[in-house]
C-alpha cells in the first residue's frame, strides 16, 4: 500500500499508481485492537493507534503499552494515540442522539445502549473527557456527532475552545 500510495510501479513493467497525498512519503495509518498482533501491526505498518470508541480510563493502559512497544522498537518520536467520541449538545438533541445510536449499534444486542447511554451530552461531559483523553497521553481525540445538524459543530466548538 505504502508502494501504491507513494505513486511507485509495483511490478516492472506496471505503471505508477497517481500518488495520494502522504505525509513523509507515507498515508498515515492508524491501527485499531487491543491484541499483541495489534501492536506489531502499529510497530511494522502503522504510525498510531486508535482506541476506537472507549474511553479513557478503559484505554489508557493499552495506549501506554503501545508507546513502550514504539520506543522498545527503536522508532523515533511518539506514535499518535486517537479515539472518538460520540457527542450531543443540547436537551433537544439528546433523544435523537439516543435513538440514533440505538439504531446504528443494535445489532450488538445488549451492548447498544451502552454506547447510547456513553456519548457525551453535556458541556462538562466534554471538557472531562477531553482532559482524562489529555491526560492519557491521548494526542487525538475526534468528536463524532450523533445528530445531523450543523448547530452540533458549533456547540463543541463553544463547548471546548
Amino acid at each position: 500500500m505504502h508502494q501504491v500510495w507513494r505513486g511507485d510501479a509495483l511490478a516492472e513493467g506496471s505503471s505508477p499508481a497517481s500518488p495520494t497525498p502522504t505525509h513523509d512519503g507515507r498515508v498515515p495509518i492508524l491501527v485499531g485492537g487491543n491484541s499483541d498482533k495489534t501492536i506489531e501491526r502499529v510497530l511494522k505498518w502503522g504510525d498510531g493507534w486508535t482506541a476506537g470508541g472507549a474511553p479513557a480510563a478503559q484505554s489508557a493502559p493499552y495506549a501506554t503499552k503501545v508507546r513502550d512497544a514504539w520506543s522498545g522498537a527503536g522508532r523515533s518520536g511518539e506514535p499518535r494515540i486517537a479515539s472518538l467520541a460520540y457527542f450531543s449538545l443540547g436537551e433537544d438533541a439528546e433523544e435523537a442522539s439516543r435513538e440514533y445510536l440505538l439504531h446504528y449499534y443494535g445489532f450488538l444486542g445488549d451492548y447498544g445502549p451502552m454506547i447510547a447511554n456513553g456519548a457525551l451530552r453535556t458541556v462538562s461531559q466534554l471538557t472531562d473527557a477531553v482532559k482524562a483523553f489529555e491526560d492519557a497521553g491521548f494526542t487525538e481525540l475526534y468528536f463524532d456527532p450523533t445528530v445531523a445538524k450543523l448547530d452540533q459543530i458549533d456547540r463543541l466548538a463553544d463547548a471546548v475552545l
